[in-house]
């Protein structure tokens, strides 16, 4: 099942868009997430959680907006 809302590294919540069916647009800068109109900040902000992620830290859990803690 599709969540209805996720919260995003920016301190964004984003809504699925049930119009388009497509994805998950941001309540604050209306930009479907992911997408090449995503503002830069956010695409940066997400991006320091992958390299988190990768050198061994918790990843960014899209549910509840929090780091989950590493396994």
């Amino acid at each position: 099942m599709t969540p209805k809302f996720i919260y995003l590294p920016c301190n964004a919540r984003a809504r699925w868009d049930s119009e388009s069916d497509a994805g998950y647009r941001c309540e604050t800068c209306f930009a479907m997430v992911g997408s090449i109109g995503q503002p830069r900040q956010c695409v940066e902000e997400s991006n320091k959680y992958k390299v988190f992620e990768h050198l061994g830290g918790g990843k960014w859990n899209y549910e509840t907006g929090k780091v989950d803690e590493p396994n």
